[in-house]
């Protein structure tokens, strides 16, 4: 569908009250192929590839991450969604729940980022590796490096954790770093969503792996702290990418806070 002037890459599957899934700045919208068959019996399940990654391409130009989501609900005919958001796609989620709060009708943050955030010594020095493997052209060093950040998470070694998952999650950032295009600069809907956590109005819950690296876990009891209303929920043995690692359990998380009145 053509969306803002981007043909964005999406699906559109089962039947209920719309769900959109938003995926991690490491992956794409197939991150949630082990977690869509168990949702799209109860929802109408929408996931996308954002901008630059998947099958989304990335032109020259502004944009807004958010603009896009609400503008693809439009055109689905879809006025009022679920959002759940991981990483990215939660602090993603999180601008169109304050920007755009008619469209939103239930909160899904999953190790979401916040902005104004002062990050500690050891994730800086890993996001310091990975602009160095990316400078000297070495994407598939930059790309593994993601995978031992995010997936593997500060308290895993490689072995820890399946092969298969791990060469799964390389291949979406490998691919996404093919999409780079420093003439692309995203933005935001709402200039500061740190200090508009007070204005959700939407029921959230956030969620974060016991697994992530500490600044997240800390991310997290700040958003639901300041967020009103907002539960807390840790995920035993998972790390950044929960959908990923555990989908039955994660599924069941989110149909149970979905499924509240």
């Amino acid at each position: 569908m053509d969306v803002n002037g981007v043909a964005l890459a999406y699906d559109d599957e089962g039947q209920g009250p719309p769900l959109l899934l938003l995926h991690a700045g490491i992956a794409d919208r197939t991150m949630w192929d082990d977690v869509v068959p168990m949702l799209k019996d109860r929802f109408r399940v929408i996931r996308f590839d954002l901008r630059g990654y998947g099958e989304t391409p990335l032109p020259d130009g502004p944009f807004v991450y958010a603009s896009d989501a609400a503008e693809l609900l439009a055109g689905l005919g879809i006025e009022r969604a679920h959002l759940v958001g991981v990483s990215m796609g939660g602090h993603v989620a999180l601008d169109l729940a304050i920007a755009r709060p008619e469209m939103v009708d239930r909160l899904v943050l999953v190790g979401a980022g916040i902005d104004g955030w002062e990050h500690d010594a050891t994730l800086a020095a890993s996001w310091q590796e990975e602009e160095e493997a990316f400078e000297r052209g070495d994407l598939d060093e930059a790309a593994w490096i993601n995978v031992r950040t995010w997936l593997d998470g500060p308290a895993r070694g490689e072995a820890d954790v399946p092969k298969a998952l791990r060469r799964r999650v390389f291949e979406m950032q490998r691919a996404a770093f093919d999409q780079e295009n420093p003439a692309a600069t995203g933005g935001w809907l709402t200039p500061s969503r740190r200090e508009r956590l007070g204005d959700v109005t939407a029921p959230t819950l956030v969620l974060v792996g016991a697994l992530d690296q500490r600044d997240f876990r800390r991310i997290a009891r700040f958003l639901a702290g300041e967020i009103p209303g907002a539960l807390f929920e840790e995920l035993p043995a998972v790390a950044h990418l929960p959908p990923l690692e555990r989908p039955e359990a994660f599924a069941r998380t989110v149909i149970g806070f979905l499924g509240e009145r």
